[in-house]
């Protein structure tokens, strides 16, 4: 048997110095610490329960670093529940408005009632509005969520300008290393994290978005 070709392994990138302290030995690169700061914790409610629950757990650290705006909940999420909602309230009205007229329509004529046709205008007008503040919720969670996509639509560009920066763990700094990679005009001395953020977020074109999260 000839011998083995061993792929060559690319050296690690090398480090660049902080413009602050000018060291490395603290420094990483910028991708790495945010992903460091996500974590997924499993909880159960209660003893005895086989039900568990997963949810991501973010540091402070990883949300200030974030390529993008990290959200608790999507755009567009309490609208489209009480949207839901306000269809289900239709359902339930429109049928139970239905079924109390078919009943007082089969009621034999000893039991004498009283036909106030006042008395079912409050079950056909529930459904009716039900339906159009649902329709106007969902609606309007659809367009929350595509100005959401729109407004992160330059995320690309961002993520490559942030894969490129650095994180200095000893003066709380990020720096972008002095090459040509780097698009013109961005820094390179040390950033704070506001600052990093809204140069990366403005390089996606979201930028306004950085005072926000």
């Amino acid at each position: 048997m000839g011998p083995y070709h061993a792929t060559p392994v690319p050296p690690p990138p090398a480090l660049h110095p902080c413009p602050n302290c000018g060291l490395t030995d603290q420094v990483r690169g910028v991708p790495a610490v945010y992903h460091a700061g996500r974590t997924r914790v499993t909880t159960r409610p209660s003893q005895g329960s086989g039900d568990h629950r997963t949810r991501e757990v973010v540091s402070d650290l990883a949300r200030a670093l974030a390529p993008v705006p990290i959200r608790d909940q999507q755009p567009g999420r309490t609208a489209t529940v009480l949207g839901a909602v306000a269809l289900v309230i239709a359902f339930f009205t429109f049928f139970a408005g239905n079924f109390a007229r078919q009943f007082d329509d089969d009621a034999p004529a000893f039991a004498a009632p009283v036909r106030d046709h006042h008395a079912f205008e409050i079950p056909v007008v529930i459904p009716v509005v039900a339906v159009i503040a649902g329709t106007v919720l969902l609606v309007t969670a659809a367009a929350l969520r595509a100005s959401a996509d729109r407004e992160l639509a330059g995320r690309p560009r961002a993520e490559h300008l942030w894969a490129q920066a650095w994180y200095c763990a000893r003066c709380g700094t990020v720096h972008f290393p002095p090459t040509t990679g780097v698009p013109t005009g961005v820094p390179t001395a040390a950033l704070s994290l506001p600052e990093f953020r809204r140069v990366v977020w403005t390089a996606g074109g979201y930028g306004h978005l950085a005072d926000r999260y």
